[in-house]
């Protein structure tokens, strides 16, 4: 690290920062061209995602530890989103081209249009265009240069509450960090974890973590749909606590999941045990593993039975050929991705953090997919900022107006 701190730009250090429902993840990066560099991630456990005190001390913990580790000033964050606060709409625009031929200015006008949220619909995150329907032709993904009376353009909106935005804003603000931007958390993963194949064929990222299960889904390098279900790994917790013979805290159901839990029940011994310790300090109580995991599958198996009959409404199950990518912390329970395939019917793998160099090992979890993903992001910024000539290393750009810059983001990764 030492070589690095005299070697790497200011200019090209990156950050992401992964506030979630029960830890805080702040990573910091290093651009090196297409690729990216892990310097140094802090993880911290964060007690209660809604105690806004709490989580400005968390944030403030973090910033603190990995200046120190790293010798780097942390400032400009990219920050992941998601959780019942944001909704997903989808709009046309339709316009008619005043000289008969498709221009830049004709494009960008058909997918502001597409892009004017109604009154009431919140602050607008992204703004994902997808195919261009000229005249009566159809699935045109650039119609630049093409001659026509009409074009149209179906854009896929994620908003948030704007006080949700706010809200997070100031947190973050208070703990002495920049918000560059935010991100849709499954879009950040997808960053990190899908191939160039799986999004051109179509297919279902869910991200699967404490607060929220998420769903993003891709097809012909677009976003198509985004949705956010509010059940996830503090759900499963909250059973275990519930469930099992022996009571027992939030925090212990966490640890007993995390070191016992799992989907894989036809192998598990009848009589196989666990020790929970008991309350009052009493000699521990022994508890089945098999129950553990029938609580467990009980309830993955509802999560993703919901998000499947959401795809199944919104007509996407059949046009999901690259199968489902699971990622996030509620993915590294043994036989996930089996419970996952049941319930969609399509081929399902555990979508682990790729495309870094350095440091790559320890950061390769599905539940760092998010955090990597985010400095993918921050990355891709960086090279376009450096290709247009601007000298500062991150764009600062408004709580809801992150359209324009996002569609310059998506022809160029996605």
């Amino acid at each position: 690290m030492d070589d690095n701190k005299q070697t790497v730009k200011k200019e090209d250090y990156i950050f992401g920062l992964d506030i979630g429902a029960s830890k805080v993840n702040l990573f910091v990066g290093i651009s090196e061209g297409d690729s990216v560099r892990v310097v140094e991630c802090g993880d911290f456990p964060l007690a209660n995602a809604d105690e806004y005190d709490l989580v400005v001390d968390t944030l403030q913990q973090a910033v603190q530890q990995l200046e120190r580790s790293t010798g780097v000033d942390v400032r400009d964050v990219y920050v992941g989103i998601a959780g019942k606060h944001v909704l997903s709409f989808s709009y046309k625009g339709i316009i008619t081209l005043p000289t008969g031929e498709v221009r830049d200015i004709d494009i960008e006008n058909v997918k502001k249009q597409a892009s004017t949220l109604p009154n009431g619909a919140g602050s607008l995150i992204h703004a994902f265009p997808g195919e261009y329907t000229l005249d009566d032709e159809k699935g045109i993904r650039n119609p630049k240069g093409r001659t026509g009376r009409r074009l149209e353009v179906d854009v896929q909106l994620v908003t948030s509450r704007q006080n949700a935005l706010q809200n997070l804003t100031k947190c973050i603000n208070r703990a002495g960090l920049n918000v560059s931007g935010f991100v849709l958390e499954p879009l950040a993963a997808a960053c990190a974890v899908l191939t160039d194949d799986e999004r051109e064929l179509g297919v279902a990222l869910v991200d699967l973590g404490a607060g929220s299960a998420d769903i993003a889904v891709f097809l012909k390098d677009s976003v198509r749909y985004t949705n956010s279900l509010d059940l996830a790994g503090n759900v499963i917790t909250s059973d275990i606590s519930k469930c099992l013979n022996v009571p027992i805290s939030l925090s212990k159901a966490e640890e007993i999941k995390k070191k016992y839990g799992t989907c894989v029940i036809s192998n598990l011994i009848e009589d196989e045990t666990f020790p929970v310790p008991a309350v009052g300090g009493r000699e521990d109580e022994p508890c089945s593993r098999k129950l553990l995991a029938r609580v467990i599958t009980a309830r993955v198996s509802e999560i993703f039975q919901l998000l499947a009959k959401d795809l199944q409404k919104q007509q996407l199950d059949s046009l999901i050929n690259g199968g489902i990518v699971l990622t996030g912390g509620c993915c590294e329970l043994d036989g996930i991705e089996n419970v996952a395939a049941k319930a969609f019917g399509k081929p399902v793998r555990i979508g682990h953090p790729k495309g870094m160099t350095g440091i790559q090992d320890a950061f390769q979890k599905p539940s760092y997919a998010t955090g990597v993903g985010l400095l993918h992001y921050a990355n891709k910024q960086l090279q376009d900022s450096k290709r247009k000539g601007d000298t500062g290393a991150h764009i600062k750009v408004p709580v809801g107006d992150y359209a324009k810059k996002f569609f310059g983001f998506l022809k160029k990764y996605f």
